[in-house]
């Protein structure tokens, strides 16, 4: 019989898993963010005020987090190629039918379904990172196909604007379906076979997997996951609804402000070497004192449109190193609830992505979003602080964890082969 353990799969080739990652992550992940830009093309299309198209936002958003929840379950049952792919083809499926909707609120139920199929994929892929990629380079596989992820929150906005503006927004969906589609192909060419999974899971297991999820190691951490997302949905809908007067009026300075956070991700992925060399809860708790910073700034600038695009590129660039430290961590802490924890790892980030869709709705300005979402981070930094100090004297033991200790140099890697008889 070849029953192969996790942690004893074949390692997955670097490059190629990493690169198709981070396409896909991006073509999925930009479904959420496409909608910000056609606000004012959308509501004089239905008829309804912009503010009320951010809705669409948020559905997808809850219905991507209620999708994560299944990821778990699904992975562990039928494998994460498989999983990934299905999940994937069935978004290309969804994302064409979105043309058809004549109102905000069947755009919102075909969102809806768009985001439940999508939820699986952030999840699903982080668990398969953490199985197939060697320790030494898991840092910069999260980092990279983590910022991938985050470009969407711009990608997915420039997308809509410049196919919005000059064929409607329609096409914008219909650009993206075929994409997906081959992002579907992709997926399944790239990834592994799964490995032999047992049939079901035992109720001692599952009850496990319940303890570990709600240790005192893992717990803040899925609290600190809630606004990483979250807040970059609050931001860049309070900049498309209540920036700059020169800004929201200009579509080009717009499309300028969204790109030019773009380089904040390549450095990112640039410095993720170096930043893999700190234990993955400190950096994620500096990480996210930067954020607070950029933020903060962010408030401040006034009517600058110079001075907020600086502010958006620190926060841009410090948030999207907290998401692949804390994603370390969670796998780290986890053991054999690696799956179950990815899963809610996505519910809880999406969870946040469309209570942020809100948050701008709800004060009507930017200073003071800006200054809330500081709020939260700054919370979520004392969170982590928490969580390492859980990590490192937790259950009585003086060993560190995982997550505490730096990316091991050289790694032996286990052929898959070498397990099965």
């Amino acid at each position: 019989m070849a029953a192969v353990h996790e942690r004893q799969a074949a390692p997955a080739p670097f490059g190629a898993t990493v690169v198709m990652m981070s396409v896909v992550a991006t073509l999925v992940v930009g479904q959420t963010f496409v909608m910000i830009p056609l606000m004012p093309q959308l509501g004089r299309a239905w008829d309804v005020p912009q503010e009320s198209v951010a809705w669409t936002t948020t559905v997808f958003a809850i219905s991507y987090a209620c999708g994560s929840l299944a990821g778990g379950p699904l992975s562990q049952r039928y494998g994460g190629r498989t999983v990934l792919t299905g999940c994937v083809a069935a978004l290309a499926v969804a994302t064409a039918l979105v043309p058809l909707a004549s109102d905000l609120t069947w755009a919102s139920v075909l969102r809806a379904v768009q985001g439940v199929v999508a939820g699986s994929f952030v999840p699903v892929s982080y668990a398969y990172l953490g199985e197939r990629i060697p320790q030494h380079r898991l840092p910069l596989a999260l980092t990279t196909v983590n910022c991938a992820a985050a470009s969407a929150v711009v990608v997915g906005q420039v997308e809509g604007q410049l196919i919005g503006a000059v064929l409607g927004w329609r096409a914008v969906f219909l650009v993206s379906a075929p994409l997906l589609a081959v992002g579907a192909v992709a997926v399944w060419r790239v990834m592994l076979p799964d490995p032999v999974r047992p049939a079901h899971v035992g109720t001692t297991a599952a009850g496990g997997h319940a303890r570990a999820l709600g240790s005192a190691r893992l717990l803040p951490l899925f609290f600190v996951t809630l606004p990483l997302v979250g807040s970059l949905t609050a931001i860049y809908t309070a900049v498309q609804l209540y920036g700059p007067a020169e800004l929201v009026g200009d579509p080009g300075a717009m499309l300028g402000l969204r790109a030019g956070a773009l380089p904040a991700l390549v450095i990112a992925v640039l410095l993720a070497p170096a930043l893999g060399r700190v234990p993955a809860l400190p950096r994620a708790a500096l990480s996210l004192v930067v954020a607070v910073a950029g933020l903060a700034a962010t408030a401040l600038t006034g009517d600058s449109t110079m001075a907020l695009g600086a502010a958006l590129f620190v926060f841009v660039l410090a948030i999207s190193t907290v998401g692949p430290a804390v994603v370390q961590a969670i796998g780290a802490n986890a053991g054999a609830a690696r799956g179950a924890a990815m899963a809610v790892y996505g519910f809880v980030l999406n969870l946040g992505s469309g209570a942020g869709a809100q948050l701008p709705l709800a004060v009507g300005d930017l200073p003071s979003v800006s200054l809330i979402a500081a709020a939260f981070l700054a919370v979520c930094a004392a969170l982590v602080v928490f969580a390492h100090r859980a990590a490192r004297h937790g259950s009585g033991r003086h060993t560190r964890s995982a997550a505490e200790v730096p990316v091991p140099a050289r790694p032996r890697p286990v052929p898959e082969h070498a397990h099965e008889r």
